[in-house]
């Protein structure tokens, strides 16, 4: 019997999704060796899981998932202080940040930049209800709108403010659509 006979699941999964998982691991890492590594490790952790990996509902979420803890492990193994010749290849860090909370803490300067680039109105609302924790109904009421109407004003605005970072911060989401990294981008005037 074969070795790859044993674990069809696993091959039909790799052989439909490892593309697109090393375009994501590309993204996260901006690094073709780090990813192509991560990218072994995650098969690797496949065949180790085979039994489980095989009785899955969604074998490419489980690939997604394990890859994005494979990369944030790599970078909590490269803190600049301890990074040597052999890590240099792994994802760069930003200072001296190990935390989950890298991508979130890190965007502060991108969000104000993207902020002084959107209309007035988004910026308000923006400003108000999600940095500064007005709520929407004090909002609509100081403005003179229904909350129906700000609720979309704020959806509205939101998105444009995700488009500005997406393009101009380089913002990478996961599979629930969080933050997980970005790069930063010189913000275009």
């Amino acid at each position: 019997m074969r070795k790859n006979a044993a674990s069809p699941c696993i091959e039909e999964a790799w052989n439909s999704h490892h593309q697109a998982l090393r375009y994501y691991l590309l993204a996260l890492c901006n690094n073709r060796d780090a990813a192509d590594e991560i990218l072994q490790r995650v098969y690797v952790k496949a065949l180790t899981h085979r039994a489980q990996f095989c009785q899955l509902a969604e074998p490419k979420a489980w690939l997604y998932t394990v890859a994005k803890h494979e990369w944030i492990d790599e970078l909590r193994r490269s803190t600049p202080d301890t990074q040597s010749l052999d890590t240099a290849t792994a994802a760069p860090l930003p200072n001296n940040h190990t935390d989950a909370h890298l991508p979130l803490a890190s965007l502060a300067t991108c969000i104000a930049k993207a902020l002084a680039h959107c209309t007035d109105e988004d910026a308000d609302i923006v400003g108000a209800c999600d940095l500064n924790g007005v709520k929407q109904s004090d909002y609509a009421q100081r403005h003179g709108l229904t909350l129906p109407a700000t609720k979309a004003r704020l959806l509205r605005a939101r998105k444009r403010l995700r488009e500005t970072l997406v393009a101009q911060c380089g913002i990478v989401f996961d599979d629930q659509g969080h933050v997980c990294c970005h790069r930063a981008i010189p913000f275009t005037e």
